[in-house]
């Protein structure tokens, strides 16, 4: 028996239909897979920047620690601390640092030397804070005080291994000197 001619196409009408439906979908995937590739490639930059500026964090603290005398300051970063908010070009707000590009980190900030995987080496900003000449605490504010406290803030930078993430990581470290 014959096949009736107006019924011979309707399979290939639907193989194609259906082909193309399996493309837009393998497509659509591989879209969704390049996409979570970038991100994921984004946060391990990421990663590596914040893990750089908590490396400089760590070697500003322990370089204040060292100090035994307490650090001559400056506004101009000639010594290795700062006079506190002197790095901010614009007095009407507290945050210097997201003011500053790369360039002005590499001529004015501390850096480091020997961290891996990152596109430019970390660095850190000291800056001398706040003074304390009395009271056992800087909280309470009273009693007898056997030496000046100083509170330094410590600002650092890190940088992937692209070059695209940009940390900056801030801590306070308070330190005595007699």
């Amino acid at each position: 028996m014959k096949a009736k001619k107006s019924q011979q196409g309707a399979v290939l009408i639907f193989s194609l239909v259906f082909l193309t439906i399996l493309t837009l979908v393998a497509i659509s995937g591989m879209d969704l897979s390049v996409v979570e590739e970038r991100m994921a490639g984004n946060m391990q930059d990421f990663s590596q920047a914040f893990q750089a500026a908590e490396v400089a964090l760590e070697e500003g603290e322990e370089w204040l620690t060292g100090q035994i005398n307490i650090p001559v300051t400056s506004n101009n970063g000639t010594t290795t601390v700062w006079t506190s908010d002197s790095p901010d070009p614009d007095t009407d707000n507290n945050d210097w640092w997201t003011e500053r590009d790369s360039a002005w980190w590499t001529n004015n900030a501390e850096s480091l030397a020997g961290v891996d995987q990152v596109a430019t080496q970390p660095q850190y900003i000291v800056e001398q804070y706040f003074i304390s000449t009395e009271g056992q605490s800087l909280a309470i504010g009273t009693g007898e005080l056997n030496s000046t406290r100083i509170v330094h803030r410590l600002t650092a930078r890190g940088v992937g291994n692209s070059g695209n993430a940009e940390v900056l990581l801030q801590s306070t470290h308070i330190r005595p000197y007699d």
